[in-house]
């Protein structure tokens, strides 16, 4: 299967939420906590196709980025949301020190109308292409 393909597949399983096939790859694999990615087959046999998806999704996360909408999908220290690397890369002491590694953007700024980020309250997260 070619990866331009493969990488199709994988944007298809982030931003579409209610379809019959992505429901039935999270059933059998499951996913991330946030719903962004299907996690890794374990088992040995009849997963050829997907796990040949999975193996394009680290190029796939270096290639996107969040726009935060109401931020509960988005990773305050490891995804792309807030400049072109995770805030972990750009505060690697910081990132040591915190205790809420997989803090989502929500959990971890108050929506209070303050914030200088460029946040859409109320609005879903998305995932963009970093081109």
């Amino acid at each position: 299967m070619n990866e331009a393909l493969k990488t199709k597949w994988l944007w298809r399983f982030a931003t579409e939420d209610e379809v019959l096939w992505k429901k039935v790859i999270v059933c059998k694999y499951d996913s991330d906590r946030l719903g962004w990615w299907s996690k890794k087959s374990h088992f040995a046999h009849g997963v050829g196709c997907w796990k040949s998806i999975l193996s394009t999704l680290d190029f796939f996360k270096s290639s996107v980025r969040f726009e935060v909408g109401n931020g509960a999908r988005v990773l305050f220290w490891q995804d792309k949301w807030c400049g072109d690397q995770p805030l972990k890369a750009h505060f690697p002491n910081l990132f040591r020190m915190t205790s809420s590694r997989e803090a989502t953007v929500q959990e971890v700024l108050s929506w209070n109308g303050n914030s200088k980020v460029n946040v859409r309250p109320g609005g879903e997260d998305q995932i963009v292409w970093s081109l």
